[in-house]
C-alpha cells in the first residue's frame, strides 16, 4: 500500500512534507474509493445489460 500511495504522489506531482502529508492522504482515500464505487457500478451495470441480452 506504501508504494501504490509513493507511486500516486510522483504520479500527480503532489508536494512533499508534513504538513501536506494529511491533504494527499485524504485525496489518496478519496480517489480509491471513488475507483471502487465506479468499478462495482460498472460490474453492476455490465450484468444488468448482460441478463437483458440473455
Amino acid at each position: 500500500m506504501r508504494r501504490l500511495y509513493k507511486s500516486f504522489k510522483n504520479w500527480l506531482y503532489l508536494p512533499d512534507g508534513a504538513s501536506n502529508e494529511i491533504f494527499n492522504l485524504l485525496l489518496f482515500g478519496i480517489l480509491a474509493l471513488s475507483s471502487i464505487v465506479a468499478v462495482v457500478s460498472f460490474t453492476r451495470t455490465l450484468g444488468i445489460f448482460l441478463a437483458l441480452i440473455k
